[in-house]
């Protein structure tokens, strides 16, 4: 019989977390998550890939619970396979930073993760993948990246580096979204106040997560890095109905 855990649930990334470098799990690890269960923990996956792309992952995992996909942007059930919450980033925002940013450091490649549990990636020419296993569709022109709501932007420039890059976008698309560094080869843009935070506290609320301390969902709701003037509470993705 597995003793008892200290932790009520235990989240985690999925890359350079739980995954290996060619997107599968160890023995090990599904090992040590399998006691964490019999334990009394839950798991819960906090990931920047989107849900579509985290659902053969989640099914290696034997996961039938929530995922935070997206970098907080979506709340997965995987168990009913589809969308908790979803929060997109405005399309026209989207491009008003991405124009900004190409006025600072000149021309980048971008990419778009579009919203939904179906959502495809949609990559322009010049871009790509971080991580080859990751599936994409390339489009012929950007504007195509805008045809549908998408939940963020992925960037990559042929010069600066991951870091170079990320500094430059905050510093010009002030309100406009959220820039994360979520990996080698990953600049993303989000809506504007979201981090995998948000999704975590939406999450636990979900999950009734209760705790001697204060719960997940007050010690994670950050104020919003995208504020002007003054401090702002993220905002809260809406529910989708059944």
């Amino acid at each position: 019989m597995a003793a008892p855990t200290a932790y009520s649930l235990i989240a985690t990334d999925l890359d350079g977390t739980l995954l290996r470098g060619d997107d599968t799990l160890s023995d090990r690890t599904l090992a040590a998550l399998a006691r964490a269960g019999r334990a009394g923990a839950r798991h819960l996956v906090v990931t920047g890939r989107p849900a579509p792309g985290v659902r053969a992952l989640l099914d290696d995992l034997g996961s039938t619970g929530l995922a935070v996909c997206g970098q907080g942007a979506q709340v997965y059930d995987a168990g009913a396979r589809r969308l908790l919450w979803s929060v997109t980033l405005d399309r026209e925002l989207a491009e008003t930073a991405l124009g900004k940013i190409e006025a600072e450091v000149g021309d980048v490649y971008a990419a778009v993760d579009q919203d939904g549990a179906d959502g495809l990636t949609l990559i322009e020419p010049g871009y790509l993948m971080p991580h080859p296993t990751l599936p994409a569709v390339r489009v012929e022109r950007r504007r195509e990246l805008w045809d549908r709501p998408i939940s963020k932007v992925l960037l990559r420039h042929p010069e600066l580096s991951d870091d170079e890059l990320a500094a430059a976008a905050r510093a010009v698309v002030g309100s406009l979204a959220t820039v994360t560094m979520s990996g080698p080869g990953t600049v993303e843009l989000q809506p504007c106040g979201v981090t995998k935070a948000t999704g975590l506290a939406l999450a636990a609320e979900e999950l009734g997560w209760a705790g001697s301390g204060p719960s997940p969902s007050a010690t994670c709701r950050t104020t919003s890095p995208c504020s002007t003037g003054r401090r702002t509470v993220s905002p809260w993705p809406t529910r989708i109905p059944n």
